[in-house]
Parts: structure tokens; sequence; C-alpha cells
């Protein structure tokens, strides 16, 4: 770290009777005035959440950043991996002036199935079913912004048999994270499914997917993304030629970062 950049650790944001859960504040330096904040999602096929062991590239771009954990399957099946992500934005709004943050300008990050829950993040501000009571209460989700990197964004659609077979692994982990077979569970489906809550009040959201995802359909991000456009919604898609599951930070850097710059009202470095 350099000009006076923070990192604290293990910031508890919500409680589930006994079971915690933390998250990682990393400030840039030199900040004089109210911070911005990202909220990144570090979580994988909803079965996995881990906190970057180093600094987010991200956190060293005029930005506050926020790392949570979330819990997973088996721990738990959906919606309550989504009340974690509702109790952080709770979280940073209610505790982040202690930390120099601006809790009217909070944005959203991740990918794959952390790219899910950041877009759902955006569309579902406030929507009760999801709140979850992990701490914070009556402190609103909305937030200002979004980045959802190839996260599928209908699960109801893997109650296709078709779509299901060309999709194993994205059958299989939505299979579990609405707690079994999504043709028995289309409800849950529908309610964590950012499609379904698209609406003219969503904020600016920044979908990017690999043309090529092997694992996530490009076709979760296009349909998203019509949606959006199709409700009014300030939504730029990038489909990334050539590029799989996951690609190079570096071909989609500059665009996250400028997207965050123009959204959270970010001075660029």
């Amino acid at each position: 770290m350099n000009r006076g950049e923070r990192a604290i650790h293990n910031l508890k944001f919500a409680q589930y009777g006994e079971r915690e859960l933390f998250l990682d504040l990393y400030l840039p330096g030199n900040n004089t005035e109210a911070l911005p904040t990202v909220m990144m999602i570090p979580v994988g096929g909803w079965r996995n959440s881990q906190r970057p062991e180093g600094r987010p590239w991200l956190a060293n771009c005029g930005f506050a950043l926020a790392a949570i954990e979330c819990r997973v399957h088996p721990e738990v099946t959906a919606p309550a991996t989504v009340f974690d992500c509702k109790a952080g934005v709770r979280w940073l709004r209610a505790n982040g002036k202690a930390y120099g943050l601006d809790p009217e300008r909070i944005g959203t990050w991740g990918s794959s199935a952390g790219g899910h829950l950041s877009a759902l993040m955006a569309v579902s501000g406030d929507v009760p079913e999801l709140e979850g009571d992990g701490g914070n209460p009556g402190i609103s989700t909305v937030i200002q912004a979004a980045c959802d990197q190839c996260g599928p964004t209908d699960l109801e659609r893997m109650a296709d048999p078709e779509l299901a077979a060309r999709s194993p692994v994205l059958h299989e982990v939505t299979d579990n994270f609405v707690g079994g077979p999504v043709a028995e569970h289309r409800e849950t489906a529908r309610l964590v499914s950012p499609i379904h809550h698209v609406s003219p009040a969503c904020p600016p959201i920044l979908v990017l997917h690999g043309e090529d995802d092997p694992t996530v359909p490009v076709a979760e991000s296009t349909i998203f993304h019509r949606a959006l456009i199709a409700a009014g919604v300030d939504s730029t898609l990038h489909v990334l030629s050539g590029e799989k599951h996951g690609w190079d930070v570096n071909l989609t850097r500059d665009k996250i970062v400028a997207f965050f710059q123009r959204t959270l009202g970010v001075t660029p470095l």
C-alpha cells in the first residue's frame, strides 16, 4: 500500500444467531471528502465465498472497496446468500460515515455467481422478500450502480431440460442454490433472478460476458441487457470476443473503472 492507503479487516456486518459475517474495507489514501464505495461480492457457484487475500485492484482506483463474505451452499440455500449481500449494503449505509464513506454512493461488483448477486442488488432495492434479518433493519438497500461479470440472470431457464443439458455446471449449481431441481422450485428461482425485478427504477448497470463462455451462456447477459434497455435503464453490455468464463482483468479494467467513476462520481486518479 502507498499514499496513505488503508485496509481494515474483519469488520462484522451481519449476524444470524451465532453465525457472524465479516467484511474487509480498503480505503484509498489522501482522501478529504466522503468516498463512494464498491461492495465486492466474491462468490463462486453460490458454493464458495472467500474474501481476497491481497488488496483488490479496484481498491486502488479512488473508491473505497468493501469485500464481503456470504453464506453459501451447503450451509444455506436461496435466498439466504442474497440476504447477506443486502446486509452488507445496509451496514455500509448505516456505519460508513465512521470510515469516511458516502452512504448515498454505493455500487456492487461481482463475477459469475457474484455477478448474479451484484445484478440482483441493483434491481431489487428494498424488495421485502430479499431483505433478510442480518442487521441494521430499516436501512435502504437501494444502490447506485452495479457491475455484473458473466452472471446468470434468469435462473428459471434451468428448468428447461434442453437448456440445462447445454449448461451442466450452471444446472447443477443452480439446483443447489435454489434448494433442489429448479422445475420444483420455480418460485424461489424467480425470486432470486435479476431479470424478474427489472424496472425503470434500476440504477446504471455494466454487464460483461465472454462470447464463448461454456459455463454461463452469454444469452444470460444479452437477455438481461435487453430487458434493462426496454425498461429505460442505463445499461451497458460488452460481449468479449473469444473469451470464456473469466478473462485477463486488463481486458475490462478500464471499462469497470470508468463505469464506477461515471456512476458514483469519482474523480479519476
